[in-house]
């Protein structure tokens, strides 16, 4: 009898859904505790607990197989849709976007954990602009329980700063230190219309190695044939109690469109900023910190 339950099981979960097989499990747990509570028997009680907890562990290893199944099959899409993003702007040699302003703040944990808020004005340069993208980088090699950590958040803003609802964001890894972010907008942006958008990002121990071992961390933006950034304020701010010392990437101080300022909040936190204007092709302009 049980070698004929286990070949029709068998047979069952081989053409069913998860969540049939799930539902047929659920049912046999119960029915097989209330005989394990009717019946006044040693033998059957003890049959009723193994056969529990049989299809419990049963029903379990078919929700994580299933998880992975979907996980799977989600990266796979995931991976495909910023592949034909990247094929739409790398073959035809004209940026999507030319960004007006960039204002990026960086709020730096004493353990290494980040959180950047952007807030990005940029005009259409194509006839319809249904996304953008971004190259997005660390100073480290990202470990895998951090890189699946990562979170980023966008979101339009009206003329009058009012926040919208959230758009899609695809999220890539090209390797273990740089991510591929692609912000798809709700509705097409049309050749010189403005868009104006705010992206909100969590990226656990991206300065770890400066605040933890005192490495240098450099914070620069760069240009390039298909990304225009006309002016740009990069901020960062340190924990309380922390103090850096700073140095320009990309230009020569003094320098008449570029600066790097320090002051401290109202909470007595350092904050360094850096801001551009006229930025260069194919250049990185920032700046370096480390710890003092």
């Amino acid at each position: 009898m049980l070698r004929n339950f286990t070949g029709w099981l068998d047979s069952y979960i081989s053409r069913k859904e998860p969540c049939a097989v799930l539902r047929a499990l659920v049912v046999l747990m119960a029915v097989v505790g209330v005989a394990g509570c009717l019946f006044d028997s040693t033998g059957i009680r003890a049959a009723a607990i193994v056969g529990v907890i049989v299809f419990g562990v049963s029903a379990l290893g078919i929700l994580l197989a299933d998880r992975y199944r979907l996980q799977l099959g989600h990266d796979t899409q995931r991976e495909l849709l910023a592949r034909y993003c990247d094929f739409v702007i790398d073959n035809r040699m004209a940026p999507l976007v030319s960004i007006e302003n960039w204002h990026h703040k960086v709020y730096v944990e004493a353990n290494g954990d980040v959180r950047e808020v952007a807030m990005i004005k940029a005009i259409a340069l194509r006839d319809e602009v249904h996304f953008i993208r971004f190259h997005l980088g660390s100073e480290w090699d990202q470990p895998e329980e951090y890189r699946r950590n990562v979170t980023i958040r966008a979101r339009g803003i009206s003329v009058d700063g009012v926040l919208g609802p959230q758009w899609n964001v695809t999220n890539t890894w090209l390797s273990e230190a740089k991510l591929n972010t692609i912000v798809h907008f709700r509705s097409p942006v049309r050749r010189g219309e403005e868009v104006r958008l705010e992206m909100v990002r969590f990226w656990p121990a991206k300065c770890q190695p400066m605040m933890r071992f005192g490495v240098p961390e450099d914070f620069f933006f760069r240009t390039t044939d298909l990304l225009r950034i006309k002016q740009f304020e990069y901020q960062v701010t340190l924990p309380l109690g922390f103090d850096v010392a700073h140095s320009p990437i990309g230009f020569t101080a003094p320098d008449e469109h570029t600066s790097i300022d320090t002051y401290s909040d109202v909470q007595g936190r350092r904050v360094v900023v850096c801001r551009a204007a006229r930025l260069p092709k194919r250049q990185s302009v920032g700046m370096r910190l480390e710890l003092v």
